[in-house]
């Protein structure tokens, strides 16, 4: 039998059948409806129940007062303090409110003294203030205007408490423990002498707070009350064990006795080493497998009892240590779970409408100001571009999106490419990537989409001093979604935006009433902010949840550690025991420091007794189980309340429970193994390779002869050819993304196109180049080339400035090259090779772009620019052929092989280098030594950095380009081998900025 049969039997046997007069006070409301189902199975006519009452029920109605909301108590008390103290500010205090609201309660259902308690605290603070502790040799610390309110707040404790009692005591209102203690204080009339009150059972309790107990210690007294409580000489009986603290000194009251002090009304059953119990401990990687495996094990179990004849009844009961889980256990329950019940609310923050508003907080609370460009002394606000996106991409807008068909029209690009129309909101996301605009303004936002009414309503400024402007969004969102919410019918979201509906019109009404009675801050400013909005708001939907609608007597049961009070199951999976978890880390945000509220004359609870409650739960829960599935994570969780270690009750079964059963219970650690059935290994990531099949080569000879082999795509071959084979066959590019601060990349790019004005609009030309121009060049290329990056602050503005300094030094040194010509910029120098494959010729595009082509002298340089770093050799390695066809760390040696025997080609076929794209103006080179190299930005005052790649003795131009050709041969007939696949490099240093490498595995 379970505890609330046993006790319903008992109290039924007492009583029956007229119930009328009798009360039963239980822990929770949950189990005030097993209560009553069990009682009702004892006979088979309709009788008159007691009056059973979950215990704050009993309190809060016995008291006869009205709970308060915590959005009032908290306006009610910042009225305390600011008649304390003018200069309290809201925002300063909403920060440490609750803490100290939570306090109050504390001290009320412990009965702690005020005064004794405050005086402690004030002369506490007043030592810390002293600084006695400090060495005489220590510099004294200054008291800030910040510490002197600090300590003020702790002398002004005793009085603020007192003072909100007396509000709330003449409004008829009271918080949770000011319920408990008032009816403390009077239990003689309000209980023990009201004839209403005729018998009273307190069933299931553990740890009973300083109030309870003196109600329950007047009553029993009185012979108006009994206790019937759920114990186990396991942990009743052991001293070592946490879980019995608490049982053992009521024990020590002679409160586990009967009325007459003769019969032990606790059920003497050994449950937990005296009967049969299966108990599994797993371990997995993350809390959301958690949820899965609870699914699987549920699962599991089903189809065992509906095998039996007749089908299992047996209770089960899905305990969530921590409650956040509940929504991922839920869609983990197999399709045809249909039967169970959900004794814990779904909370406002687990919905898409949170995640909506929390986006739109953010975004405010992260605009930025800037300076107009014209330097007056204006600020314009703009919205960051991480939160815009974010606001787009939601499931929200998007079918906002859909609903209403909005799209953006398409146009035809300046190259007379057609884009088509797509979705709005996509193709303004797209656009602010595209075009990095890292921030933007409420008109810009309304521009892109088209003046919208949700772009308006998401997009538009709260001023922080503004409250009610947030509300009004708020509002007008709603409004907005109306038709998402019809489209999808979803009856969870649905009921979570009535309430938060209803949250709004809560701090409205609380908001005007502020406004009404004129309090304001210190400085005369709305008392309230849109930042302490948000917080009140924080508060009510941490403290909201939506509550299940479900049958009681289901088979499965999803519930909390606290739910679980008074109830027993046949069998439990308990997810989340782990150490920080269950039980839950030790800290309490108090204003109450430990020492004082550990100390007996105090006697306010710390962690210590809330482990001891945990433990009393835990193992009460595991009483009369006969199969028992305990998970936990092995890796650190996401809040950090868990570092993958096991909790301390995993050990306890392991090492006390277990050897003390005598065989009675088996414990098990099985291994969680995801992946399809019948599959034993993973593919080994070391190993991939792409064959090269006929359509993959004939893709490789297509690309070839077209668009040809270019240093760049050389050099990715050679470093690694399934880089090639994703980015140049198979085309796959990293999605575009948006970068704060330059990259190298867009560093380099930023300089080369300056560096390519400069050369065709100055150089060629023969037109002067100074340093003004430089800096006007930079200016411009950045505006157009950066858009949205801002250079005010940051890395941006270090890099703006190095980069100035670089091309001024650059120029610099080029004005005092005598004898330097710039021939040409920009230009793609290209050749066609024969190359024999499976006895026929394939002509092969050979080609690559040079920055800067000019003449040094009699010397001809083909130039390319470098803002990275460059490491040259000083000498043609011996096995120069071997590492031009495999060393991929030799790519810069490449670029400038191929580069002088581009120009020297060129020159042998046409008696030049081409000056323009036509290829119509040729330099003539003839008989003109050439060099390639590099101007490295690393290295601005080194200059001109060659790498001369000589085959041999004879560097002769005929020589140099028969060598080279045979070498590119060689490669073009090693990339077209069908025996070589696509394999990945060896040199995984080469994978580090690698856009592939999370499809390699590396």
């Amino acid at each position: 039998m379970t505890f609330l049969q046993q006790t319903a039997q008992r109290i039924f046997d007492n009583h029956g059948p007229s119930l009328s007069d009798v009360w039963v006070i239980l822990p929770t409301r949950r189990a005030v409806a097993v209560f009553l189902e069990e009682l009702a199975s004892h006979s088979d006519r309709p009788f008159l129940a007691p009056h059973a009452l979950a215990v704050d029920d009993f309190i809060t109605q016995s008291a006869g007062v009205q709970l308060i909301d915590s959005v009032s108590l908290l306006f009610e008390l910042y009225e305390v303090f600011r008649e304390i103290d003018p200069l309290v500010e809201f925002e300063q205090f909403i920060g440490w409110a609750s803490i100290l609201l939570s306090d109050f309660d504390r001290i009320d259902q412990y009965l702690v003294e005020p005064h004794a308690l405050f005086s402690y605290l004030t002369a506490a603070k007043a030592l810390d203030r002293w600084q006695v502790d400090m060495p005489p040799s220590a510099q004294p610390l200054v008291e800030t205007p910040g510490t002197a309110r600090y300590f003020k707040l702790f002398e002004n404790l005793h009085a603020a408490y007192l003072a909100l009692q007396k509000r709330l005591t003449a409004q008829g209102l009271a918080y949770r423990g000011m319920a408990y203690r008032q009816l403390a204080e009077n239990v003689e009339s309000l209980i023990r002498d009201n004839t209403a009150y005729e018998r009273v059972y307190f069933v299931g309790f553990n740890a009973l707070s300083a109030a309870e107990e003196r109600v329950i210690r007047v009553l029993v007294e009185a012979q108006k009350a009994e206790l019937i409580w759920d114990a186990d000489p396991y942990y009743l009986d052991d001293r070592r064990q946490e879980a019995g603290d608490f049982l053992r000194r009521y024990r020590d009251n002679g409160w586990l006795l009967s009325k007459d002090n003769k019969q032990n009304i606790r059920e003497n059953f050994n449950n937990l080493l005296g009967t049969q119990k299966n108990i599994r401990v797993v371990g997995v990687p993350n809390a959301s497998m958690q949820a899965k495996v609870a699914g699987k094990i549920y699962k599991e179990w089903q189809e065992e009892g509906n095998t039996l004849t007749p089908p299992s009844t047996s209770r089960t009961a899905i305990v969530l240590a921590d409650e956040t889980l509940l929504v991922p256990v839920l869609y983990a329950l197999d399709e045809n779970v249909t039967d169970l019940n959900v004794t814990m609310g779904l909370s406002l923050r687990s919905s898409l409408l949170f995640t909506l508003v929390d986006t739109l907080f953010e975004m405010q609370r992260t605009v930025h100001e800037f300076r107009t460009k014209d330097g007056r002394d204006l600020r314009i606000p703009k919205f960051h571009h991480r939160h815009v996106v974010k606001l787009l991409n939601h499931p929200f807008v998007k079918q906002y999106e859909r609903i209403h068909a909005l799209q953006w029209p398409g146009e035809v690009t300046e190259k007379g490419e057609i884009l088509p129309p797509e979705p709005l909101f996509q193709w303004i996301a797209k656009t602010i990537v595209k075009e990095q605009r890292v921030y933007l303004t409420e008109k810009e936002m309304l521009e892109l989409g088209q003046n919208d009414p949700l772009i308006r309503t998401l997009f538009a400024r709260w001023p922080n001093e503004e409250p009610m402007k947030a509300i009004r969004t708020l509002y007008s969102l709603i409004d907005l979604l109306r038709a998402v919410y019809r489209d999808s019918q979803d009856a969870i979201e649905t009921e979570y935006l009535y309430l938060f509906f209803s949250l709004l019109r809560q701090l409205e009404t609380t908001l005007n009433r502020q406004a009404e009675s004129g309090s304001r801050g210190p400085d005369g400013q709305a008392a309230v902010t849109v930042r302490s909005f948000k917080q009140f708001l924080y508060e009510l939907i941490r403290q909201t949840s939506i509550p299940f609608t479900s049958e009681g007597r289901s088979q499965l049961q999803v519930m909390g550690m606290l739910e679980t009070r008074a109830l027993d199951f046949d069998r439990i999976i308990i997810l989340s025991v782990n150490e920080g978890v269950l039980p839950q880390s030790r800290k309490l945000n108090s204003l109450i420091p430990f020492d004082i509220a550990a100390d007996p004359v105090i006697g306010l609870p710390t962690y210590r007794e809330q482990e001891s409650v945990m433990a009393y739960h835990f193992y009460r829960l595991l009483q009369r189980a006969s199969e028992v599935v305990l998970l936990y994570t092995t890796s650190t969780d996401a809040y950090g309340n868990s570092k993958g270690e096991p909790s301390r009750f995993i050990r306890q079964i392991e090492h006390e429970l277990v050897p003390r059963a005598k065989g009675l219970i088996r414990i098990s650690h099985p291994t969680v193994r995801f992946g399809r059935p019948g599959v034993d290994k993973v593919a080994n990531l070391t190993d991939l390779s792409v064959p090269k099949t006929e359509a993959i080569r004939a893709d490789l000879m297509k690309l070839l002869t077209t668009k040809g082999l270019y240093p760049s795509y050389l050099n990715q071959y050679v470093r690694c050819s399934m880089s090639f084979y994703f980015s140049r066959i198979v085309n796959i590019s990293e999605e575009e993304d948006m970068e704060e601060k330059m990259g190298a990349a867009e560093f380099g790019n930023w300089l080369h196109k300056v560096l390519e004005r400069l050369d065709k609009e100055y150089r060629l030309l023969n037109l002067p180049v100074d340093e003004p121009l430089v800096i006007q060049l930079l200016q411009e290329e950045f505006a157009s080339s950066m858009r949205g990056r801002v250079i005010e602050s940051g890395m941006n503005l270090l890099l703006y400035e190095l980069a100035q300094k670089l091309m001024i030094e650059f120029q610099r040194q080029q004005s005092e090259l005598k004898g330097l010509t710039v021939i040409g910029t920009e230009q793609t120098l290209e050749t066609y090779l024969t190359v024999p494959i499976d006895g026929q010729d394939l002509t092969v595009r050979i080609a690559g772009k040079i920055d800067r082509i000019e003449r040094f002298g009699d010397q001809i340089r083909i130039v390319d620019y470098k803002t990275g770093r460059v490491d040259l050799t000083d000498k043609t390695p011996k096995d120069l052929s071997d590492k031009l066809l495999n060393d991929g760390s030799e790519d810069k040696m490449r670029q400038l092989w191929l580069y002088r025997y581009l120009a020297l080609k060129n020159i042998s076929d046409v008696g030049g280098l081409p000056r323009d794209k036509a290829r119509k103006n040729i330099y003539p080179a003839e008989g003109l030594p050439v060099e390639a190299g590099f101007y490295s930005f690393r290295d601005v005052s080194g200059g001109f950095k060659s790498n001369p790649v000589r085959f041999g003795t004879d560097d002769s131009p005929a020589q140099y380009i028969a060598d080279s050709e045979d070498l590119l041969r060689t490669m073009v007939q090693q990339m077209l081998d069908m025996e070589r696949p696509f394999r990945k490099t060896d040199q995984i240093e080469t994978c580090q900025y690698c856009d592939f490498k999370g499809i390699c595995g590396r």
